[in-house]
C-alpha cells in the first residue's frame, strides 16, 4: 500500500500556460510536476537518444512532433504537426497543446522511458484531461490511456490511470476499445458517477461496460438532459 501511494503522478485540471521563450536552467529534470510549468526544462534535459524516442512516439500516437531550440541563453519548444516539415512555437499553436503536453509527457517517462527499470506501481490522477481539446483529439488521448494500460500489463507493470472528465467522447472511446478487441477488456476499466440525489446530497454510482464495450447502469440524462 505505501509503495502504491508513494508512486502516485498527479496532473491538476488546469496547466500551465506555454510561453514563446524559456530561460536556460542547467538543471536536471527528472519528471514532469502537477501543472507541467518544468515541461520546457524536463524536455530540454533530455538526452538525444531519449528525444528521438519521446519524438517518434508523439509521431506514432498523436501525429507532432515535439523539439526544443535554444538561442543563447533562451529555449522554445516548438511543434511539427503531421507531414509539415515547419516547426512552430508552441505559443502560436493554440492552448491545447499546453494542456495536453504535460499529460503525454508525464505518461511517456513512466511507461516507454522507465520501461526496464526495477517497478513500484504506478497511478496517474489526471483532472478534466480533455480540456482545449477537439473532441477527435479527446478520443485519441483515451485510447492512448487505453494502449498505455494494456502494454504496462503486458510488461508486468502495475499502472492505473484515473481521470476526472465531463467528456463523453473519452468515456465512448474506451467502450470502443472494448468493442474492437483492443487489449483492453470491460474488467479493465471501472466508472464512478457523482451526482445530486433528491436531497441535493453527492452521491457516487458505479457504472460498467460489457464485453461489447456498451455501458450499463448509466444515469438517464447524464450527459444529453433526456
Amino acid at each position: 500500500l505505501s509503495d502504491s501511494f508513494r508512486n502516485v503522478k498527479y496532473i491538476a485540471p488546469l496547466r500551465a500556460t506555454s510561453e514563446r521563450f524559456y530561460r536556460f536552467q542547467d538543471l536536471q529534470v527528472n519528471e514532469i510536476d502537477h501543472t507541467g510549468s518544468n515541461l520546457a526544462m524536463l524536455l530540454n534535459s533530455l538526452k538525444p537518444t531519449e528525444k528521438l524516442k519521446f519524438e517518434s512516439w508523439t509521431k506514432s500516437n498523436f501525429d507532432f512532433i515535439i523539439k526544443v531550440e535554444q538561442t543563447g541563453s533562451h529555449f522554445a519548444i516548438l511543434i511539427n504537426t503531421g507531414g509539415n516539415s515547419e516547426n512552430y512555437n508552441i505559443s502560436d499553436m493554440g492552448f491545447g497543446y499546453s494542456q495536453v503536453l504535460p499529460i503525454v509527457t508525464a505518461i511517456w517517462l513512466e511507461t516507454e522511458r522507465r520501461i526496464a527499470s526495477p517497478r513500484r506501481p504506478i497511478t496517474f490522477i489526471i483532472e478534466q484531461p480533455e480540456l482545449h481539446l477537439h473532441p477527435s483529439y479527446q478520443n485519441n488521448l483515451a485510447k492512448i490511456f487505453a494502449k498505455v494500460v494494456t502494454t504496462a500489463k503486458s510488461n508486468n507493470i502495475d499502472l492505473k490511470i484515473i481521470f476526472e472528465t465531463h467528456s463523453q467522447t473519452m468515456i465512448e472511446a474506451l467502450g470502443e476499445c472494448i468493442e474492437d478487441n483492443m487489449g483492453l477488456s470491460e474488467n479493465d476499466v471501472s466508472i464512478l458517477i457523482f451526482e445530486k440525489n433528491d436531497k441535493q446530497q453527492t452521491i457516487v454510482q458505479k457504472s460498467y461496460f460489457n464485453e461489447d464495450g456498451f455501458l450499463q447502469s448509466w444515469p438517464v440524462g447524464f450527459f444529453s438532459g433526456r
